[in-house]
């Protein structure tokens, strides 16, 4: 079977060379842009698309946005901590759940505008729709940690005085703040505790060794970090 003989331009653009040669520019620069690639390639921008879409099959994507980026010592701790934990779990069940205070962190503005979703109003379809001035978050704002366990939140602290997230903030906030909340909650009939925590130096000051996680028991009488 062959094709017959027409009067149309050859195929000049779409080709294997200019299609290997495609895929090496993008294996080299994952983030060049079509523009690019048909200017290094001489061809046109729909060429080069065609190429990409239907020959490579590649598509550009996003990074995937993660909160840090970990060096393997910081994985092998964050492994070691888990392990830690899961056997603990393993060991007590519900109650090391129950006995387990998490925190976390996040950016509070001074003014949060209402949404969008909150704003809506049942009318009738007759009805005029309601209106609001468009406004935008305040740009003052302020970080609050927060720490709650399965009863809920037990303390928030807000960062302020140019006080900066870090260990000895943590260490401070866990011996007196959190404690006494802790405590309190126990006179009030509350259950729970915050399991202690003992962890050897930081790695690159352990004979370069990474560090050796060791949970205990939870202790009612004090809270360490």
């Amino acid at each position: 079977m062959e094709n017959e003989l027409h009067d149309h331009r050859p195929q000049t653009s779409d080709t294997k060379p200019n299609t290997d040669h495609a895929d090496a520019l993008i294996r080299e620069n994952r983030r060049i842009t079509i523009k690019e690639l048909g200017a290094m390639l001489s061809i046109s921008v729909g060429s080069v698309e065609d190429i990409m879409k239907y020959h490579l099959q590649y598509r550009k994507v996003n990074a995937w946005w993660v909160p840090c980026t970990l060096m393997d010592v910081n994985k092998m701790v964050q492994m070691q901590v888990a392990s830690c934990l899961l056997q603990q779990f393993e060991d007590e069940g519900d109650a090391f759940l129950k006995s387990t205070v998490t925190t976390d962190e996040t950016w509070v503005h001074y003014f949060i505008p209402e949404s969008q979703q909150s704003s809506r109003e049942w009318r009738h379809t007759s009805s005029p729709k309601p209106k609001r001035a468009r406004r935008s978050r305040s740009a003052g704002k302020v970080m609050a940690t927060f720490f709650w366990d399965w009863q809920g939140v037990i303390h928030v602290d807000f960062l302020t005085d140019a006080r900066t997230v870090n260990a000895a903030y943590y260490s401070d906030l866990l011996a007196t703040d959190v404690k006494e909340k802790i405590r309190s909650k126990w006179k009030r009939g509350g259950t729970g505790s915050l399991p202690s925590r003992q962890c050897t130096p930081p790695y690159g000051q352990n004979n370069g060794n990474p560090p050796e996680i060791k949970m205990e028991p939870s202790d009612a009488s004090a809270v360490q970090s």
